[in-house]
């Protein structure tokens, strides 16, 4: 907060940003595992279709859409469908915002 603060008073633009708090700890661990946390790193900054996802954090493409799921209903990724030419849609998956901020308290 600190350190917006001070990027307002001089005169710069915020980057949009999303805070996520959790009340209980354990809510926190249920959504936000690491598998999780180094999908939400490749992502930063580009949309990633969901099957260069799987394959650049080698893991299974089911399991990547299990997690992009969640945290879509978390409103941390958002997903969009795009015309893959000759072959049907695929699916890119992008950050909700810029940074993402998340705390639990205890």
């Amino acid at each position: 907060m600190r350190s917006n603060a001070r990027r307002l008073d001089r005169g710069k633009r915020l980057e949009p940003g999303l805070t996520l708090s959790f009340e209980d700890p354990a809510d926190f661990l249920e959504v936000i595992t690491p598998a999780r946390v180094r999908l939400l790193q490749e992502i930063d900054r580009k949309a990633v279709a969901i099957f260069a996802l799987a394959v650049a954090l080698a893991r299974d493409p089911s399991a990547v859409r299990r997690d992009v799921a969640l945290l879509e209903s978390k409103h941390l990724v958002r997903t969009r469908k795009v015309s893959n030419p000759g072959h049907g849609t695929r699916t890119l998956v992008e950050r909700a915002a810029a940074s993402i901020e998340l705390s639990a308290s205890v």
